[in-house]
């Protein structure tokens, strides 16, 4: 009956251990002076590429915002967010269909998708931490992502959230991304995040997968692709700027292994 107990924690143990190591989790946080405390955590799978060929890829992005700080524990919500990505990473977005953001504002995922579906590029979930009274209430979300219709020929990423407690609540993160081509970073994405209730409330934990793959001229192609360099180091640096004005600058060093 002992060893029976001792097999049975053995396992309960090894359970939990698999289950914390497949939870996404953001890097350590940049402090900001409003006591915000901002991370993020940037994955590219497969984790084995090729050094000099461009190989098809998944992007999983984790960001989350903490502030003891605050009379309700609220952090000061977040208005903008700028990531620059190693340059050993790129997008392709020629061949996917496009999505105008006014078709997605203010609807489910559901409506979102139904008017979309073909441009969507990954998925996710988030969580918001919005107050109500007295109480602070924790609303998940769930995200999906699309290809927004390019602006100034740059293409674009609206990232959709949906969520129907304590309140139906929407929101569509637009950003255009940019190549940045310097300092060892390539793509550039700056985000524009709406205020959630009036400004009171404020996206706590955003996590998204960007894993589009299609045909594109007959061929096999990625939304996202990626190389492995010298260093095996890929390399996220970003700022997240916050209503008061105030920001924070975390940043991320993912690893990878280069095919022989």
């Amino acid at each position: 009956m002992r060893k029976r107990s001792t097999l049975l924690v053995s396992l309960l143990v090894a359970a939990a251990t698999a289950i914390a190591a497949s939870v996404a989790m953001a890097g350590a946080p940049a402090n900001s002076p409003d006591g915000n405390g901002q991370a993020i955590d940037s994955v590219i799978a497969p984790k084995k590429l090729s050094k000099s060929q461009w190989t098809p890829a998944s992007l999983k992005v984790t960001t989350t915002l903490r502030n003891s700080s605050t009379s309700n524990g609220v952090p000061v919500p977040t208005t903008n967010v700028v990531i620059d990505f190693d340059k050993n990473a790129k997008i392709f977005t020629k061949g996917v269909p496009t999505c105008n953001p006014a078709k997605v504002q203010n609807v489910s995922t559901e409506v979102a998708l139904r008017e979309c579906g073909r441009a969507k590029i990954g998925s996710g979930q988030a969580k918001a931490d919005i107050p109500v009274g007295e109480q602070v209430f924790v609303a998940e979300q769930t995200v999906t992502a699309f290809n927004g219709t390019p602006r100034g020929g740059k293409p674009v990423i609206l990232l959709h959230t949906y969520g129907t407690k304590p309140t139906v609540t929407t929101l569509v993160l637009n950003g255009t991304v940019t190549n940045r081509n310097r300092e060892g970073y390539g793509p550039r994405l700056d985000l524009e995040v709406p205020k959630i209730a009036g400004g009171a409330g404020a996206l706590t934990d955003f996590t998204v997968t960007i894993n589009k793959k299609y045909r594109y001229k007959g061929k096999p192609t990625s939304y996202i692709s990626a190389k492995c360099p010298n260093s095996k180091k890929l390399k996220v640096r970003s700022v997240f700027t916050f209503l008061d004005g105030q920001s924070s600058k975390p940043t991320d060093v993912g690893s990878c292994t280069q095919k022989k």
